[in-house]
């Protein structure tokens, strides 16, 4: 018992001081802007969806219509949440010098696109807006999961090609 109490206190404390060298987005400096960079189906986009920690509207719908289910072209409000996980784990990256794009694979999904999609769970997170299969060029796919995690990801998958991250419940898969 007190092997696995120290094991989750390095846990919390390693986490801790990970998300110390995080820029936080909710706040700060004044005129402080985030943006997503996303690459969509060939198309880049530099999207600005927070400013001084608070939802730009024109982003955020802007942000909804680029994770919209492009094969029904179907847009759903998405979980702002998950914005903000993708936006912290690509400021820790640019804070270290690694600028990359997400480029994002699924967003949303209609049941009708979702029951199409091989290996697509019945109830998948995909279908209440809340998550997105992405990756990053010359980011290996099981570093890009832990800083999904670390960034405040719940549900990570990681595929062979691609990383699953949704804002439901802390879960972990591999597929």
């Amino acid at each position: 018992m007190d092997f696995m109490n120290n094991q989750r206190r390095t846990f919390l404390k390693n986490s801790l001081l990970f998300t110390a060298t995080i820029p936080l987005y909710a706040g700060g400096a004044k005129d402080e802007e985030t943006l997503l960079h996303i690459i969509r189906n060939g198309n880049t986009y530099n999207i600005p969806f927070m400013r001084n920690g608070t939802l730009e509207q024109n982003g955020y719908y802007d942000l909804c219509k680029i994770f919209a289910d492009t094969h029904d072209q179907v847009a759903v409000q998405m979980d702002p949440n998950l914005f903000a996980v993708l936006a912290k784990a690509q400021g820790w990256l640019a804070s270290n010098h690694i600028q990359r794009p997400i480029i994002l694979t699924s967003g949303y999904r209609t049941q009708h696109t979702n029951s199409m999609t091989e290996g697509a769970a019945v109830n998948s997170m995909h279908l209440y807006g809340k998550a997105a299969d992405i990756h990053m060029e010359g980011i290996p796919i099981d570093y890009l999961a832990r800083l999904m995690r670390l960034c405040g990801g719940a549900g990570i998958g990681i595929y062979s090609n691609f990383v699953h991250v949704d804002t439901w419940k802390e879960r972990s898969w591999r597929g």
